[in-house]
């Protein structure tokens, strides 16, 4: 249990980092599109395609590391506030595993996506960079979802002994 948080305390330093980074690197982008467009009156069409493939990656692992922080992902809690004891272990233990499984066909339909695209070599419309790369930013952050989501099962129930 303790090697699982030290690994976790990596996991989590890392997606930071990527977060950190990637939305610097989309403010600067969108700063020299709008640069782009303004003054040199064309707009940068690699911009809005490097924006459009990183939001993806910042979008899942903001909801990964949402995940940890909230002990869950956005849901309405009105029903579950209301029950006690059991019921209340039964319901946040059936809602985990439903997200996990969710999150298991979420990253197993993104590694098949990132095989197609890296086997019929197919590449971005602007840049010509290899299609696969943008394509793993999906079961990568589908598994750092699942890791959340065990390392919050586990704390759950750890905390309702």
């Amino acid at each position: 249990m303790n090697a699982y948080r030290k690994v976790m305390k990596g996991v989590v330093a890392v997606e930071n980092t990527v977060m950190v980074l990637t939305t610097f690197a989309i403010l600067i982008l969108i700063f020299v599109n709008v640069i782009g467009r303004f003054v040199f009156n064309h707009s940068f069409a690699f911009a809005d395609e490097l924006v459009v493939a990183v939001f993806v990656l910042v979008s899942l692992i903001g909801a990964a590391l949402c995940s940890r922080e909230n002990g869950g992902l956005v849901g309405l809690s009105l029903f579950s506030d209301q029950l006690k004891g059991k019921s209340r272990i039964a319901q946040k233990l059936i809602a985990n595993i439903i997200s996990i499984a969710y999150c298991a066909v979420l990253t197993y339909q993104g590694f098949l996506r990132t095989s197609i695209d890296f086997s019929r070599n197919q590449h971005t419309f602007v840049l010509h960079w290899p299609m696969w790369i943008f394509r793993l930013f999906v079961p990568v952050a589908g598994i750092c979802l699942i890791l959340h989501l065990i390392e919050n099962t586990m704390k759950f129930m750890e905390e309702n002994k």
